[in-house]
């Protein structure tokens, strides 16, 4: 069962109509002229804006219908992401439609839904693959194309997905290349044709990205110059600083005098700087030779130790992270399983159905009862068993969450989630989310339950995510009957929420405008004092005392252990800031999945800037 989006857009939209769509070269590309010469113009064009696909999350895809004709015209786009192009694979099904009125011009970007990479190839390199099939109106001819992505792999480490500008790419790109090589397997695969070709990263031109932060969200890093940055329209200006503070690394080179990170919009202190870490992410200014010919193998570097920085490239953490140490999957406990009893059931059926059932329901001269005894004698065996398995998993099941929190600018806040469930028997396996995000299962340790495994290259599970302007709907293989599945959700929520700062003298109080109470909140002021409080209730003044810096260690070592490496990480880069709180609750509004699973409290780490007395977040 799947969602149709369906988007009905006309000339004023946001500029799409105006720019061309095939700006990027490489991806998809499709370009069709339906109409015979001299009938009303009918044509498609689509194109990727990214040049590569990313390794998880979602891909953009820019499409423009011209529609001369007096009647309204919808095409279907179906796409298959998957994380190989041939033999068995896991797949991810997405489904769009737009739809033009008469005589006038549509234009949207399609944020397309990537399969996060679980397959294990031969060689040294990870795949994806999307596949589009594009259905016109009849009696226009259907048309597909197709997009494939290698991911270079050295022992365990993954290159992470990178997307650069043309105006780096130019001079740069082939130099790029050979110095990731270099780096993933030594100078001396430069000539070695079994290593395959490394890419960097794939491009983009400035001007005609996208303004969602998903489109960027399964990208580890992003390079582009200072007059990139300038060019990007405002939105999707805007839609990179979410993503940069989503846990993105950005790196911006400077050929503009007097340019920094705060002139840049990207951090709000004082200016002249040229590193920072803006939320979960990070960012670098770098000077860009006048001749724009970059250091390659300094480049490579830095990517890579910005990426670590941040807690890694997305797709690592989805194979690798979750494999043993969970916390939250170790408060699952274990599941023992009734082997032993199925075993016992399955002999007494076979003795009921052979010896005893031939020589004692149907002896000789009775044979034909052999005809009502053994139906019922299987049918019998059957409620025995599923009574079993009833008995062991019931119905539904049961899941625990753990949630990461950032209070961002401009009423925003960051949401991390991670969380892993055991089911029982599912008499649906679909759910809908209510905000857009990004979501992807992670691999788990080995186990008789666990579905989506390293050594079983991600189960070749068949996914379905059509996006609404609400969220998700979500189908297919996210969840299964007597199993383990683990998931990463992450999205970008609007929210006035906060902590101020309250009183006018003496030790800080402060003010939550939170929906649920925190245990424990800290507050590292702009001298470097930690302060404390406990019980923190919405709209009530709290005061805080001081505290030593060996009390907030031990309360924030003990809560970070609880994530898993990413956000420990992405917690790392926030423990030492100055003006900054931490608080934790056992509970709070988390992103939600299946409903007919009982999830346990969500508890929540929630960090960020302290708003000033009498002052909004900024």
């Amino acid at each position: 069962m799947r969602l149709r989006f369906a988007i009905l857009l006309t000339l004023s939209l946001h500029g799409l109509l105006t720019g061309t769509v095939s700006a990027q070269t490489g991806g998809l590309s499709i370009r069709k002229t339906y109409s015979k010469s001299g009938d009303p113009v009918v044509s498609l064009e689509m194109s990727s804006l990214f040049e590569r696909l990313p390794a998880s999350g979602y891909h953009p895809v820019r499409v423009k219908i011209v529609n001369d004709s007096p009647d309204a015209l919808t095409w279907q786009f179906d796409f298959e992401s998957s994380d190989q192009s041939f033999g068995k694979h896991n797949r991810l099904n997405s489904q769009f439609s737009v739809t033009c009125n008469a005589r006038s011009v549509a234009g949207v970007d399609l944020i397309v839904p990537v399969m996060s990479i679980f397959s294990n190839r031969y060689g040294n390199e990870l795949q994806s693959s999307i596949n589009v099939v594009v259905r016109p109106p009849a009696p226009f001819e259907t048309s597909s194309d197709q997009l494939t992505t290698e991911i270079s792999t050295a022992s365990s480490k993954i290159w992470p997905s990178v997307i650069y500008s043309e105006r780096i790419k130019t001079p740069n790109g082939p130099a790029l290349d050979n110095a990731t090589k270099d780096h993933l397997y030594g100078p001396s695969s430069r000539g070695s044709s079994y290593r395959g070709i490394t890419f960097f990263g794939g491009s983009f031109v400035a001007k005609f990205m996208p303004d969602d932060w998903r489109a960027y969200c399964g990208y580890d890093a992003c390079l582009l110059t200072d007059e990139d940055w300038n060019e990007l329209p405002p939105g999707a200006r805007n839609a990179l600083r979410k993503w940069n503070r989503l846990g993105g690394a950005l790196i911006i080179y400077n050929t503009i005098p007097g340019t920094d990170l705060k002139t840049l919009g990207l951090v709000e202190d004082a200016g002249g700087s040229s590193a920072a870490d803006p939320g979960w992410g990070t960012a670098l200014l770098k000077p860009l030779p006048s001749d724009g010919r970059l250091e390659a193998a300094e480049v490579v570097k830095m990517v890579e130790n910005a990426v670590k920085k941040t807690g890694g490239g997305r797709v690592s953490d989805l194979r690798q992270n979750f494999l043993s140490s969970w916390k939250i999957q170790e408060e699952l406990g274990e599941k023992t399983s009734q082997i032993i009893t199925v075993i016992i059931v399955l002999v007494l059926f076979g003795i009921l159905v052979g010896p005893i059932n031939l020589f004692v329901f149907a002896g000789a001269g009775k044979r034909h009862k052999l005809f009502i005894s053994t139906p019922l004698i299987s049918l019998g065996a059957s409620v025995v068993l599923l009574a079993l398995i009833l008995l062991q998993d019931g119905f539904g099941g049961s899941g625990r969450r753990i949630v990461l929190r950032e209070i961002g600018p401009d009423n925003t806040t960051y949401i991390s989630q991670e969380q892993v469930a055991r089911t029982g028997i599912l008499l649906t396996t679909g759910f809908t989310t209510e905000e857009p995000c990004y979501l992807s299962p992670v691999a788990l340790g080995e186990s008789r339950w666990a579905r989506v495994t390293d050594k079983n290259s991600g189960g070749f599970g068949r996914y379905n995510l059509d996006l609404n302007a609400d969220g998700l709907k979500a189908t297919g293989d996210w969840f299964k009957s007597s199993s383990e599945h683990g998931h990463i959700f992450e999205t970008i929520r609007p929210s006035r929420e906060r902590i101020s700062l309250a009183g006018a003298s003496g030790n800080p109080a402060i003010n939550s405008t939170f929906g649920f109470p925190l245990g424990k909140v800290f507050y590292r002021d702009t001298g470097g004092q930690l302060w404390t409080t406990s019980d923190v209730e919405q709209g009530r003044n709290t005061s805080m005392t001081a505290v030593d810096e060996n009390e907030f260690t031990s309360w924030f070592n003990e809560h970070q252990m609880r994530f898993g490496p990413r956000n420990r990480a992405r917690l790392e880069l926030s423990r030492d800031k100055r003006g900054y709180f931490y608080g934790f609750a056992d509970d709070s509004e988390g992103i939600a999945s299946l409903s007919s699973l009982k999830w346990k409290k969500a508890p929540t780490f929630i960090t960020g800037q302290i708003s000033a007395r009498g002052r909004s977040n900024p």
